[in-house]
């Protein structure tokens, strides 16, 4: 099997808005889900605020759902081609529209150039005042598709625009920060949460939201087969999913994306062909350190034409807890060979 990682996916959102920093007790927002789809099945939270004060990386409960700095929520889709989908971004409570930007232009998975956004870190974007202090800001969204001007005041739920690929992001998603009087709140914790992770705090979400925002600490993002070796852009990007292939076809490969890879964890690939018969099996070797994302594929080279029929890609992820082996993820995907 080979393996790729997912390298430097980094989201650094530029403001739209300058604001003095320091937080003063002030009355507490509760926040709906900022995007039209449900967490844990089509999107996934990537990334969380860094609650790490230093060069090191946590997330609010302890693990590394985060990078360096990251200042916000990341609500990402599974790959590019839901961008076809029209996800919309929503208000995540009522208030009054701070700033929009509606220009940039949507890039390819992979294809962020730095110097020509440059100061357009956000891309495409909303800035909400929620009063009190309170704000919220909605980044990457989809070029023209923001419905909103400066000064509208907003309803919560209301639809601003369209996840999109714009601004400093490698993948489609969402990103949503929380401010108050211009300092960072991690909306898991709350603003007087004492700094680090592991703390007690009191999240700022709806209760109807905290249903969909349980922590999970890995995820399958995407699975597919293939006839070609796959390339992480081009999964990211939508391809490689193919329902159908020809039996004369030089491969068979079956690809996953994760997120949340830790240290011990196993992989285990199998294809089973149409008989019902294991046709290939690998099982990785354990990981060695954490990786936010995680790639990677297994199959077999063609001897001669493909048997006619249905084949099932089956993928276990097994991790150690408490002295026990045991499957935390798991994923199936299926393709008709003709």
């Amino acid at each position: 099997m080979r393996q790729k990682i997912i390298r430097g996916i980094a989201l650094a959102s530029a403001l739209f808005l300058g604001c003095n920093s320091g937080v003063a007790m002030a009355r507490d927002i509760q926040l709906s889900l900022p995007v039209d789809c449900r967490v844990g099945t089509v999107c996934m939270i990537q990334n969380y605020v860094d609650r790490d004060p230093g060069p090191g990386v946590q997330d609010y409960s302890c693990g590394r759902l985060s990078y360096d700095g990251h200042k916000g929520t990341d609500f990402r889709l599974p790959d590019a081609s839901w961008l076809d989908r029209g996800v919309r971004v929503l208000a995540a409570a009522p208030g009054k529209v701070l700033g929009v930007r509606n220009n940039v232009r949507d890039h390819a998975p992979g294809a962020y150039d730095r110097k020509k956004n440059k100061g357009r870190e956000c891309g495409n974007g909303v800035v909400i005042d929620h009063g009190d202090g309170w704000q919220t800001q909605y980044c990457h969204m989809r070029l023209g598709s923001v419905r909103v001007r400066k000064g509208d005041q907003v309803n919560r739920h209301q639809a601003l625009g369209l996840i999109g690929l714009t601004g400093k992001t490698e993948f489609p998603h969402l990103h949503m920060s929380l401010r108050l009087r211009g300092k960072v709140v991690d909306p898991f914790l709350g603003a007087r949460a004492k700094p680090g992770c592991g703390v007690i705090g009191r999240p700022m979400w709806r209760p109807e939201a905290l249903v969909d925002l349980a922590y999970r600490p890995s995820g399958i993002l995407a699975a597919g087969f293939t006839d070609q070796t796959p390339k992480l852009r081009q999964v990211v990007s939508g391809r490689h999913r193919n329902d159908r292939l020809d039996r004369s076809a030089d491969k068979l490969l079956f690809w996953v994306l994760i997120f949340g890879l830790q240290p011990g964890d196993e992989e285990v690939h199998s294809i089973i062909a149409p008989d019902g018969k294991v046709m290939a099996r690998h099982q990785g070797r354990p990981a060695k350190e954490h990786k936010a994302r995680w790639f990677s594929y297994s199959g077999k080279r063609a001897r001669g034409a493909w048997p006619a029929g249905t084949y099932r890609g089956e993928y276990q992820l097994l991790r150690t807890t408490g002295g026990r082996k045991r499957v935390v993820l798991k994923t199936t995907a299926q393709v008709r060979v003709y």
